[in-house]
């Protein structure tokens, strides 16, 4: 549903979608996305890695990276510091400018994870709308 909403959705109800995260940039709006979807890894890339949203956005727009977590636990430190880590590589194997990364986690965040989240400058949401068809 995320891939949904960013791909139809998100750039047309700017205000509604930026009220669902947290943490994004002053100078951020959704935008029509060139694409949308999840990314793996070329497949002779080591290591091997998959990126659950990636949506790539014009030159002049920001780019978003989105780690999924759709469970009750809540999302750790360690789990972001991989995301990081997976959203690095990706960023230099596609050439991104503009990003903004982001984690959208159903179950909650711890609070170090939501401290790690702003000192990194890292959007994030547990809002389930993202998950309803509008």
């Amino acid at each position: 549903m995320l891939i949904h909403h960013l791909t139809f959705d998100a750039f047309r109800e700017d205000d509604r979608y930026r009220s669902m995260m947290r943490n994004l940039p002053d100078d951020f709006r959704f935008a029509e996305y060139r694409r949308v979807w999840a990314y793996h890894s070329p497949p002779l890339h080591e290591p091997g890695f998959q990126i659950d949203v990636f949506a790539q956005g014009d030159e002049e727009e920001h780019s978003l990276i989105g780690e999924v977590k759709h469970r009750k636990a809540k999302f750790a430190v360690k789990e972001a510091e991989a995301f990081v880590t997976k959203a690095e590589e990706l960023m230099k194997l596609e050439n991104v400018g503009r990003v903004v990364l982001f984690v959208f986690s159903t179950g909650g965040f711890f609070k170090n994870t939501l401290a790690y989240l702003k000192k990194h400058d890292i959007a994030w949401t547990s809002d389930t709308r993202w998950l309803e068809k509008f």
